[in-house]
Parts: structure tokens; C-alpha cells; sequence
């Protein structure tokens, strides 16, 4: 698994930061993880072809994680110099074909091209793995939304985990155990909580009570950034701690 942090930024505006976009790509494969503002770019600016997405997984339905989804299809549709032939699935929480038949109602004219699209759901709790080429995904729920879910990818005994946006949730521990990289939210410092998010020391208690390998802290608001966020977060955990950049990459 090669796997792209595309957008580490949040809702707050920063030039630097886009919006949550990871990138996974395995077997021959690319697979999308949130989609949100600056997505699209993000993913060029990054060496990765936006018209080539295989699959698209949603976390949760906040905008900073799904308003890309919008420019990303019309772009399958109308910017490429051959018409797209080959399936793309879009895939997001329950109630998710709800959220996505709101969307399409608005714009699913300059959305939905002609090529097999497969829209559906995943039941909170996760009854089997999704086999995809080369890999397996599950997912857990996570402390955000109600609809909001983690994901664990799987390939030849590694593990990567997404956390979305969450708060300290037994669940995404369990989802991370022993995981070589959790890629993991870290929104504000301790001394700030806000509900739904996690601090540094939130960071440390689930990746430590899940025997994570390496932490990558993501979807950093700025009275984050404006911490020693590896020293923070070491001080309650042992394994190697990377705050991510947008285009920031790494192997599992």
C-alpha cells in the first residue's frame, strides 16, 4: 500500500492545509478516503491522477469531507479526453445513499456520467471485510457524528487505519490494534478540547492502548499547529509520531 495524506486541514481556512483527502493506492488500484475542499487539486499537486479514483469511502457527511466529491465527478465527466469506461463505487456510512440522492438531486446532471457507478451504504457495524484487489477493509464506528466511521485496511499482514474525525472511541482502538500506521486526527491542544475531536493526549491513549506502531497526526486546526504536537503526544506514547503536510507520503 502506498498511502497520500492529499488534505490534513479542517474547516478553519488555511492556504496551507486543504481539506481531509487521503489516497490509498494497492493492487493496481486507487482508492479514495473523504473528499473535502481542494481535494481535487490536492490529489494533482500530489503526482495523482483525480480521473483515475477506482473506489471513493466517506467518513462522516461533514462539507471538509465531502463537498470535493461534486467537482471530482464532474470532472470524471466532462475533463478527460476519452469517456471513462471502467467502474467507480462510492461508498460512505448509512445513511449514505440518502445524503448522496440529496447531492445528486442538485447537481447529479453534470455528475453522473454514462460509466458503471455503484453507489451504496455500509451498515455502521462492520459484518465482513470488502475485498478489493490486493486488500481488505473494514471499518469501526467513531465518536463524531452519528454516522461517523473509521476504516482499517489490510494487505499481506500490514495494517493502515483512517480515523476520520473522532474523540477517544474504544471502538477505533480495537480497529487499531496493532496497526503499522494509524493515520489519526489531532485537531486541538489539550488545554482546548472541543467535543468530537481529539487533543494529544487523546492521540497517545488510543494509540498506545492499540499497540500502534507509528501515529501521523492529521486535520489540524490552527491553535494545534501552534503546539510542539510530537512532543505532546510522545509524552503518553512510545512509537515514532509524523504531523502530516499535505502531499505527505508513505509506505505500509
Amino acid at each position: 500500500m502506498r498511502v497520500t495524506v492529499v488534505g490534513t486541514g479542517t474547516a478553519a481556512p488555511n492556504p496551507d492545509r486543504r481539506q481531509s483527502c487521503v489516497v490509498v493506492e494497492a493492487g493496481g488500484e486507487t482508492i479514495v478516503f473523504d473528499l473535502g475542499s481542494g481535494a481535487v487539486r490536492g490529489m494533482l499537486h500530489a503526482g495523482l491522477d483525480p480521473l483515475a479514483v477506482d473506489h471513493i469511502f466517506f467518513t462522516h457527511f461533514h462539507p471538509d469531507h465531502t463537498v470535493d466529491v461534486v467537482p471530482l465527478l464532474f470532472a470524471v465527466k466532462y475533463g478527460t479526453g476519452e469517456p471513462r469506461t471502467r467502474p467507480l463505487t462510492i461508498t460512505g456510512p448509512a445513511p449514505f445513499e440518502e445524503f448522496f440522492g440529496k447531492i445528486t438531486n442538485a447537481w447529479g446532471e453534470w455528475m453522473i456520467g454514462d460509466y458503471p457507478t455503484d453507489v451504496s451504504e455500509f451498515p455502521l457495524k462492520c459484518p465482513a471485510p470488502i475485498e478489493l484487489v490486493g486488500l481488505s477493509v473494514t471499518w469501526a464506528t467513531a465518536v463524531h457524528r452519528p454516522e461517523s466511521i473509521a476504516y482499517r485496511l489490510e494487505s499481506e499482514g500490514h495494517a493502515f487505519v483512517y480515523t476520520g474525525d473522532t474523540e477517544y472511541s474504544e471502538s477505533v482502538v480495537e480497529l487499531a490494534r496493532d496497526a503499522d500506521t494509524l493515520l489519526i486526527e489531532c485537531s486541538f491542544p489539550d488545554d482546548a478540547p472541543v467535543p468530537g475531536h481529539l487533543t494529544p493526549s487523546g492521540v497517545a491513549r488510543i494509540a498506545t492502548e492499540a499497540g500502534a506502531k507509528r501515529v501521523v497526526l492529521t486535520h489540524l486546526y490552527p491553535p494545534a499547529e501552534a503546539v510542539d504536537l510530537v512532543a505532546e503526544v510522545s509524552r503518553g506514547y512510545g512509537g515514532e509520531v509524523i504531523v502530516a503536510h499535505d502531499g505527505l507520503r508513505f509506505g505500509i
